[in-house]
């Protein structure tokens, strides 16, 4: 009687595992996914759309209809700052933007933003694939509930005016320049002399329409697809700091995933930042004779002026990034990336 008791309730055990697998097997998972930029904007013209366009391909292509992805463009769902806290506290499951959004979330993505820190591209991309790239992700994850899935390089930030020619540091005093909102940006125009508006993307273009900012600073791609050179005709490239895309997933969410929908979410967002490094290396090569064909002058820095830009605001903002992160972060930050080299 024992026996056909343990049988029966092995049964049941069985029974009960089978109805919960098929349960989750059947459960469809809703994904919705905020960017700043507008809809229609072709992967060609957007590193940002061709990172999530291709990563929703990816996901409803793999998924066998479990996973539905819902992108929210031109800002919808709210700004980049409320995107990301709805990424952080769990009412959004998916973010595509700059890594420098979650600063206020994370104080060690402020890293990215020291000048000079990082020499190229190819560099970036093999500090977040390294162990001290791979410890940053997987601490975010757990402090903040953002889970980073990716970063793809946008080349390197510039200053951008409306009316003003740019080519010495000192061109930068009296101007009014929009940046992101990061203390780091903030003391390099003060350092230079200028007026710093800390700003959200979506307000940027009507700014300088109107004269509320006279200029801003920026990546080529982000120029390009923000279309901000219709309006700003003056480029100096000082190269400032570089510019990264992030793809964020909600980390509770993601951990609320079926193992084999982890795995599709994993393989779309290497698809997808394969997709938008295509497109960033496509527009970097051919952006700035766009941008000279739409009327804008270019100004490229000779090694010696460019040295002049970075001395103007590089200790400042040495200073600052040890103040807001930590000497030791900064310390380690800049050996992992030594030990590229």
């Amino acid at each position: 009687m024992k026996k056909l008791v343990l049988i029966a309730i092995a049964m049941l055990m069985v029974m009960t595992l089978a109805a919960q697998g098929s349960t989750e097997s059947q459960k469809v998972y809703e994904m919705n996914a905020g960017t700043s930029i507008a809809s229609g904007t072709l992967k060609s013209e957007s590193v940002d759309i061709a990172y999530i366009e291709t990563f929703k391909e990816y996901v409803e292509a793999n998924s066998d209809g479990r996973i539905k992805f819902n992108i929210f463009y031109g800002n919808s769902l709210g700004s980049d700052a409320d995107v990301c806290a709805g990424v952080a506290n769990g009412t959004i499951e998916f973010y595509i933007g700059d890594i420098t959004t979650i600063s206020g979330y994370y104080k060690r993505s402020l890293l990215f933003s020291i000048p000079g820190a990082i020499a190229s591209m190819d560099e970036a991309t093999k500090l977040f694939d390294s162990e001290w790239g791979q410890q940053f992700f997987s601490d975010c994850a757990e402090k903040t509930n953002i889970k980073i899935l990716g970063v793809v390089s946008k080349g390197f930030r510039n200053f951008t005016t409306v009316k003003v020619p740019l080519e010495k540091p000192e061109d930068i005093k009296g101007l009014t320049l929009r940046v992101l909102n990061n203390p780091l940006f903030i003391q390099m125009v003060n350092s230079l002399g200028g007026n710093p508006v800390p700003m959200d993307v979506k307000e940027l273009y009507t700014a300088l329409q109107n004269g509320v900012v006279d200029g801003h600073e920026n990546a080529v791609p982000n120029i390009l697809q923000d279309k901000t050179y219709e309006l700003e005709k003056y480029l100096v490239l000082d190269a400032h700091t570089g510019a990264y895309l992030c793809g964020m997933i909600s980390n509770s969410f993601y951990n609320d995933l079926p193992e084999d929908l982890k795995k599709v979410v994993d393989d779309a967002a290497v698809a997808a930042a394969d997709a938008a490094r295509s497109t960033a290396n496509s527009i970097i090569v051919n952006g700035l004779e766009k941008l000279k064909q739409n009327g804008v002058s270019i100004y490229e820095p000779s090694p010696e002026e460019l040295d002049a830009w970075h001395n103007a605001y590089k200790s400042d903002c040495m200073v600052i990034a040890k103040q807001q992160i930590g000497e030791k972060e900064v310390d380690d930050f800049l050996e992992a990336i030594s030990a590229l080299k």
